[in-house]
């Protein structure tokens, strides 16, 4: 493995009008690696529009070959507590590697409002198998 990345810890934070909230990306197939041990916690969110995601599909302007996954081990993370509203109707959008799997990720007590014309909040998952308790006020993971 290339690169590793571990231990990041956010805590108690308000994000307004914004692009992304919580995010991790890995580009697909360019290097390995690890991201572990990242916990998010206690974070508000105002008209966000990706408030809760994780992007192991991440290409912009077409840049790199969606054929190939991440090589790029994302394990242990952590939302608790992420409340607020989002901009879109996907609250929480977690895509992991076809190639590797997430692993031990944690969905608790999230409460995030969508209120625009596109229908109910939801959460999209893809190979990831989520741990999830307390309050999740969007389905689909």
């Amino acid at each position: 493995m290339r690169n590793l990345f571990s231990g990041i810890f956010v805590k108690n934070c308000t994000i307004s009008d914004t692009t992304n909230g919580v995010r991790i990306k890995s580009w697909p197939a360019l290097y390995g690696g690890a991201a572990s041990n990242m916990h998010f916690e206690d974070i508000v969110m105002n008209n966000v529009q990706n408030p809760v995601i994780i992007d192991q599909v991440y290409c912009p302007w077409n840049q790199c070959s969606l054929k190939a996954p991440s090589k790029v081990k994302i394990s242990d993370v952590s939302f608790k507590n992420i409340r607020g509203t989002s901009a879109t109707p996907v609250v929480v959008q977690i895509a992991c590697s076809s190639g590797i799997p997430c692993d031990k990720v944690q969905l608790a007590h999230i409460k995030l409002a969508y209120s625009g014309p596109d229908g109910p909040a939801k959460s999209q998952c893809s190979n990831v198998k989520p741990i999830i308790s307390g309050i999740m006020s969007a389905s689909g993971c």
